[in-house]
């Protein structure tokens, strides 16, 4: 007979789960207790196994590569032309003892808390799950055949131990929710149990589920259901439908409804239970005997549920004086505008209907409508003076008391406008603070590059990295400087024993195609120089050229490929005994810019010797040289003769135009893009060639903008196109927005947009600094930065209260001229045009406006101002318009304009 225990230990050896499940299923009493006797001492020689069977693995799965590399290097193609390679790069599952584990556990342990412990053990969790290792129908296949209390408890059992939730419920919760389902076991009243619930129940799945009925009113108690269902908005619907079908009760849902808004909590976490009260659309009777609960929300519930609440007491019709009047009393103390309004305006009605009694809870409104006199919002201040002006007879002397209080805290304008009817002091219109403009600060040179290593063994030290820009130039400067210079000699020793473990990396990177690296292609540099005609050996039928093992610019970032480029150009002059004695592209700034009297000396010393330049090197030093040319410099540029010298020449005194660069939003794969376009001349067309090529790359702009120093809007513009992505990827910070500030050339919409992305964050986002600092050297593109501060107000959430206390702080610390400019292009595309509504944040706005235009002494109309301005309708906005209006018109009479 064979020995239970080993057909268990060989599904679980096998990593079959299934295997497990057969065996065990149909042992009989004794037979589970022997495997039960066994099962957890094999837990440590389980794990052993898996871990030498991964090592093996591993190891066959290194052997595959190494054959790959080999037929890819034989054949001269790409080891990912080879299928093989797709499948190698798939992820692995390990662990496949798991499963079949916690399968025979759930077969053969005696007691329900100990199968729940045994399928809980941390041995068992997984970093993720991969879908064919599912094992909840396995597990609820051999648990069905023990007793249905049995399988009652260990359903309880589970759901209790359930902590947190995730958005794809883990087996934890699938199963605890498959047992409850199966064997019918009231769930536990546990908040993690209703939210895995509500997390793995598809709103299709609920009028069949047998837990519906037990799990709903919890819906109205768990702490997190909002917040988990608020993106929610099928849910409301089904509950809906299954209400009006008779599958659930109609009463409990708006009672929970009720309940929940009652109990408080944010906005967001609210408004799922707001959707679903709207979807019951409940009719004024079922609204009438809670009409107190509805009151109750007004004065302190979350802005979504008070306004639910004052709908339903709207459809209620009439309602007795008292209640009237403590519902306006709580919506004249909101915050919330629209609130304070929809107050004011039935506070409006009370005051018009003459048979109101007003006599109890007249002083109440009085103070209520204090308060309205005191918010933030000059149009909610002005409806309220309006108001109590309109209906002052219909006050009592305590509450005529209380509004004459108010006076002095109102501006001017409106307190004098209510003292002329209730008296009081009227508040002296502040002497507006003098302006004192500051000089914009100085912006120092950036620092220097370090030095290109001067020995061997400096140079030896330096580690490569596709991360690290600056490591990559002085490599290879001082790679070629280090050549020229040791070429005999002891000193020539001392270079090639530098440089012989580098050479020892060719090796093995030779066989590989393309080179990534820098540090590949260092490797075969030094093994040339140390082995001369290493290449030409390895390559003995001349069939491949070392511009093959260069990547293709479209299949990666283009700063790093261009890198490769530039090191692929050096090997081919190392191998054809061309090699300059120094490189003209090198930066001799941090930030990758190099200094125009440099590079002409460079270019002096070429013609002297009689070296020819390497084309993309040349290209590399016009893309980085600055702009900033002293007349002794462009003297000696124009006395170049060389075709190179030629040609810097002209890009130092006479540049040809600029590439336009044009930005456009859009989607990649369903995530948010800014694609960028480059309209170029033939000059830029042939020194730029595919680095800017369109490619779905995200591109770092630190190292992007080493390679354009001196052309900082088409590195702005490349790397933008990440900028507002959802995915985990390169992203402009606010440290590259300062290598922008420090770079040179024109900026633009890429620079702009950038720019405007960090003010967003208001002054902590920390953009005032590099404003003040682009400011300061006369490049920052103003109204183009108002003009992407309004495409990203208007493509994501409005925080102009920021941007606004952004730009007072730059306008105060010297920039109040270039802020102006912002303004010039904010306004336009910002501010509400004819028929559209307007925020206090517009009235704020035009309020800083008007401050700046003054503090810089602006003139030239903007229409959208003077449309606003010549409105007949007076609010604060169109008082802050006319303000304007008259600076930049230098006058301060408004034409007359309708709204």
């Amino acid at each position: 007979m064979t020995n239970p225990w080993d057909a268990v230990r060989a599904g679980i050896a096998a990593g079959d789960a299934s295997a497990v499940a057969a065996a065990v299923l149909d042992l009989d009493d004794d037979a589970r207790r022997e495997v039960a006797r066994e099962l957890p001492g094999h837990l440590p020689a389980a794990r052993e196994a898996a871990v030498r069977e991964e090592r093996k693995r591993e190891q066959a799965r290194q052997a595959l590569w190494e054959e790959l590399y080999e037929r890819a290097a034989r054949a001269g193609r790409s080891v990912y032309d080879f299928a093989e390679a797709d499948a190698m790069d798939e992820p692995q599952v390990g662990n496949r003892w798991i499963e079949p584990m916690r399968v025979a556990g759930a077969a053969v342990l005696p007691g329900a808390a100990a199968v729940a412990t045994w399928l809980n053990r941390r041995d068992f969790d997984r970093g993720w799950e991969p879908p064919d290792t599912d094992d909840v129908p396995l597990i609820a296949a051999v648990v069905a055949a023990r007793p249905l209390e049995w399988r009652r408890d260990l359903a309880v059992r589970l759901a209790r131990r359930l902590r947190g939730v995730r958005p794809r419920p883990d087996r934890r919760v699938r199963l605890a929710l498959r047992l409850l389902r199966e064997s019918g076991a009231e769930p536990p009243e546990h908040d993690p149990l209703t939210l895995a619930w509500v997390a793995a129940t598809p709103s299709g799945d609920l009028p069949a589920d047998p837990l519906l009925d037990a799990m709903l009113p919890r819906l109205f108690e768990a702490e997190g259901v909002g917040r988990l269902l608020r993106a929610h908005r099928n849910w409301p619907a089904v509950l809906a439908a299954l209400a009006r079908d008779g599958r659930i009760k109609r009463e409990a849902l708006l009672d929970g409804c009720r309940g929940r808004f009652l109990r408080g909590g944010q906005a967001a976490d609210q408004r799922f239970f707001v959707l679903l009260h709207d979807r019951l659309d409940p009719s004024p009777e079922e609204i009438a005997p809670y009409a107190r609960d509805y009151l109750a929300l007004l004065p302190a519930a979350a802005a979504n549920v008070a306004d639910l609440a004052l709908r339903q007491i709207r459809r209620l019709g009439p309602i007795p004086p008292e209640q009237a009047g403590e519902a306006v009393e709580a919506l004249l103390f909101r915050a919330e505008g629209r609130l304070v309004r929809a107050g004011l305006i039935w506070l409006d009605r009370l005051l018009k209907d003459p048979a109101g009694d007003l006599d109890a809870y007249a002083p109440a409104l009085a103070m209520a409508l204090t308060a309205a006199l005191g918010n933030a919002s000059g149009d909610t201040r002005e409806r309220a003076v309006k108001l109590a002006t309109k209906h002052a007879e219909r006050f009592t002397p305590v509450g005529a008391e209380m509004i004459r209080d108010a006076v002095a805290a109102l501006p001017a304008h409106q307190g004098a406008r209510l003292a002329a009817v209730f008296g009081g002091e009227v508040a002296a219109e502040p002497e507006p603070a003098r302006f004192v403009p500051v000089p914009l600060p100085t912006v120092r040179e950036p620092a220097r590059m370090p030095p290109s290593p001067g020995t061997p063994e400096e140079l030896a030290r330096i580690t490569l990295s596709e991360y690290d820009w600056v490591a990559n130039e002085r490599w290879l400067d001082g790679f070629v400087r280090l050549a020229a210079r040791h070429r005999t000699g002891a000193e020539r020793d001392r270079l090639l024993a530098a440089l012989a473990p580098l050479a020892r990396h060719w090796s093995r990177s030779h066989r590989w195609t393309p080179w990534w690296e820098t540090a590949d292609w260092a490797a075969a540099m030094a093994k040339e120089l140390t082995e001369p005609g290493a290449w030409r050996r390895a390559h003995p039928q001349g069939t491949e050229t070392v511009t093959e093992r260069v990547p293709d610019m479209k299949h990666g970032a283009g700063a790093r490929i261009w890198t490769l480029m530039r090191y692929a150009e050096a090997y081919r002059a190392q191998l054809e005994g061309r090699l300059p004695s120094y490189l003209l592209g090198t930066p001799t700034r941090v930030n990758g810019l190099l200094d125009p009297e440099v590079l002409v000396e460079r270019i002096e010393g070429y013609e002297r010797d009689g070296v020819e330049a390497l084309p993309l090197d040349l290209r590399q030093a016009l893309l980085r040289v600055g702009r900033t040319v002293s007349v002794e410099v462009a003297a000696r540029a124009a006395a170049l003769a060389s075709p190179a010298g030629r040609t810097v020449a002209r890009w130092l005194t006479d540049r040809p135009a600029e590439p336009e660069v044009v930005l456009r939003w859009g989607t990649h794969q369903r995530d948010v893009r800014v694609f960028s376009e480059f309209v170029c001349g033939p000059e830029y067309r042939e020194v730029l060639g595919d680095l800017l090529t369109p490619r779905f790359h995200d591109e770092a702009c630190e190292r992007l903008l080493a390679v354009l120093a001196g052309h900082r809007e088409l590195a702005a513009a490349r790397s933008a196109w990440t900028l507002h992505s959802s995915w985990p990827l390169n992203k402009p910070t606010l440290a590259d927005l300062e290598l922008l500030v420090t770079a040179d050339g024109p900026a633009g919409q890429g620079v702009a947009l950038i720019m405007a992305h960090y003010l967003l964050a208001d002054p902590v986002g920390g953009a005032v600094g590099p404003l003040l600092r682009l400011a300061a050297t006369g490049g920052l593109p103003g109204e183009e930065v108002g003009r992407q501060l309004a495409v990203l107000l208007e493509r994501g959430p409005d925080r102009l209260s920021g941007v606004v206390e952004a730009l007072r702080a730059a306008a105060e610390r010297g920039a109040h001229r270039e802020v102006w400019e912002i303004m010039r292009g904010l306004l336009p595309g910002y501010l509400p045009g004819p028929g559209e509504r307007a925020t206090p944040v517009h009235t704020r706005l035009m309020r800083f406006a008007a401050d700046v235009a003054e503090w810089a002494d602006a003139r030239g109309d903007l229409s959208v101002v003077a449309e606003l301005a010549g409105r007949r309708r007076v609010s604060e906005l169109v008082r802050q318009a006319r303000r304007l209006h008259g600076q930049l018109s230098g006058s301060d009479n408004v034409p007359a304009f309708t709204s």
